[in-house]
């Protein structure tokens, strides 16, 4: 991983009270981190630092637009992104930053922060696991030829063993209304 500086925030010299930071974050910023299955990406990072004597209060508010590969069909699909976390940095007696859940307990000698990683870290595991296109967009050729080359086979027999558990499991969604 790059080192991103332009996201390193010298809390020393921040005003107590609130402190707002807008980012814009595009390809490049995952490119340092090595691991990208985003083609592009527009995102807007606002930021709500909040200075106190003891701790600071993080907000992290993104919203956006990302490009990646669809699930289905490998063309190109847009996913539209909102979220926002918080985060709160603490002060330690440990000679190295130690996170546990949501609070960052840093060293007392500690006089900036970086927020790259830990906006990386969310963004990755709040992104949608399966990315695919709405209302059959998938590119029909690939859908063809997807189902040309499956190895399922035509005429396959019903095992009727398996109708007493499908019964069973139609029996419980009608239950659960």
């Amino acid at each position: 991983m790059k080192k991103l500086d332009e996201f390193c925030i010298p809390f020393s010299n921040l005003k107590f009270g609130s402190n707002l930071f807008n980012f814009e974050i595009n390809n490049s910023f995952f490119e340092a981190f090595d691991y990208s299955i985003y083609e592009g990406c527009e995102l807007i990072l606002q930021l709500d630092f909040r200075k106190e004597n003891n701790l600071m209060d993080l907000q992290f508010n993104y919203q956006g637009i990302t490009f990646t590969s669809c699930d289905r069909c490998l063309d190109t699909v847009s996913v539209d992104i909102k979220s926002n976390f918080k985060s709160i940095l603490k002060f330690g007696h440990d000679f190295e930053q130690i996170i546990n859940d949501d609070v960052v307990y840093l060293p007392y000698e500690s006089y900036e922060y970086n927020i790259a990683q830990q906006f990386y870290e969310h963004f990755l595991l709040n992104f949608p696991k399966k990315v695919i296109h709405d209302n059959d967009l998938c590119n029909s050729k690939q859908i063809a030829l997807m189902n040309k080359y499956s190895n399922r086979p035509e005429n396959v027999e019903f095992d009727h063993r398996w109708s007493k558990l499908k019964d069973f499991k139609t029996r419980n969604k009608n239950i659960k209304k």
